[in-house]
């Protein structure tokens, strides 16, 4: 129980580490800039969400939604990117991750359920591949968080597809990882729910699922769900697992069931994710998105090993976000639908008779 205690304290530790640098909701320095903010290039991105978090009374416009369940609730955020002065042309030219801009969510509004769906249809109609992706975050997200990655999902595949935020009720703290697995898991039935929707409304071609961490945790088991509801598969097109807080074995004995509802199954793995690290000493047993010794690499499955672009970014977690490699492969998977034996940054290698993907 002890030893147990001090990982807790010590995964906690890291993951805060790494989400207190990701985002930053503050404006840029304007002694920075010459006093001269209004001159800087903004940029604002609205994403749709669906979420299951109960409001919040009297708190700012963009933490109206807390940490404790609640019915579901349909919306949109916007989003607002600002650079900051010098850095972001200095961030992009460096080996590692160095906060370039600033974002901020500036609204909050939900919709009745047929606003939500008239206005995705809409936001559809418009985009190049007439398609969604759901993304589902991860442990330790707040909902102001969701809204932040979400809308950089979707600013990078801008014109290309439609993003959509599934928020569950995670309490956005670092020592809540317990708490956040239950509340993932009981998010479940509504996230199948929501993906049949979807698939219904836009056709399995039109629909690909992206599970983070531990959100990872909640789409396998949706679609386990969905398998065992005997509806007529596929239910999506492409199945996105980034960095994700499961069993590896576990995944391996479901994977029949999986695939035959989720479409093309994508796995992200790295052997320096140090969140995963911690969460394999918790468990005992090798998570699904650690790669090294750890990678799985199956038959059904295309896995992309990260691990040769370093860790990046401080907790090497979040790599979808801030590493550009990555982000890059991602937008010839989601945007464009290129097989990985298509994409430039990707180089085949072998184990145990069958191939895996590694960036380069």
């Amino acid at each position: 129980m002890r030893d147990f205690f001090y990982t807790v304290l010590l995964f906690s530790f890291f993951l805060s580490l790494g989400f207190s640098t990701e985002s930053s909701s503050s404006e840029p320095d304007s002694a920075a800039s010459g006093g001269k903010v209004s001159e800087i290039d903004s940029s604002k991105v609205s994403v749709f969400y669906l979420t299951n978090r109960a409001r919040l009374g009297d708190q700012p416009q963009e933490v109206i939604y807390g940490g404790r369940r609640g019915n579901p609730i349909f919306g949109r955020c916007e989003v607002e990117f600002t650079p900051i002065p010098i850095v972001k042309d200095v961030a992009s030219k460096l080996p590692f991750y160095l906060q370039g801009e600033t974002d901020s969510v500036k609204s909050v509004e939900a919709t009745s359920h047929s606003q939500f769906w008239t206005q995705l249809d809409d936001a559809v109609r418009i985009n190049s591949s007439d398609s969604v992706v759901l993304f589902i975050h991860g442990y330790n997200y707040n909902f102001e968080r969701a809204c932040l990655m979400a809308a950089q999902m979707q600013r990078s595949l801008e014109g290309m597809t439609t993003i959509i935020a599934f928020s569950w009720p995670s309490n956005g703290v670092p020592s809540d990882y317990v708490s956040d697995l239950v509340d993932v898991e009981w998010s479940v039935p509504l996230l199948a729910d929501f993906i049949s929707q979807l698939s219904e409304r836009f056709g399995s071609k039109g629909v690909q699922v992206v599970a983070h961490s531990m959100g990872s945790r909640g789409a396998i088991f949706a679609f386990q769900k969905l398998e065992a509801e005997n509806i007529e598969p596929p239910v999506i097109a492409k199945l996105v697992l980034l960095a994700p807080d499961f069993d590896s074995q576990t995944f391996v004995n479901i994977l029949p069931d999986i695939k035959a509802v989720a479409g093309h199954i994508t796995l992200y793995a790295s052997a320096n994710d140090t969140p995963l690290k911690f969460s394999h000493q918790l468990s005992r047993y090798p998570r699904l998105g650690e790669a090294g010794d750890y990678l799985t690499v199956v038959e059904g499955v295309d896995t992309i090993d990260i691990s040769s672009t370093g860790r990046y970014q401080i907790t090497g977690h979040e790599y979808f976000r801030f590493n550009p490699k990555v982000v890059d492969d991602l937008v010839m998977l989601l945007g464009k639908g290129t097989h990985a034996s298509m994409r430039p940054g990707l180089q085949p290698n072998e184990r145990g008779g069958l191939v895996f993907w590694e960036v380069q």
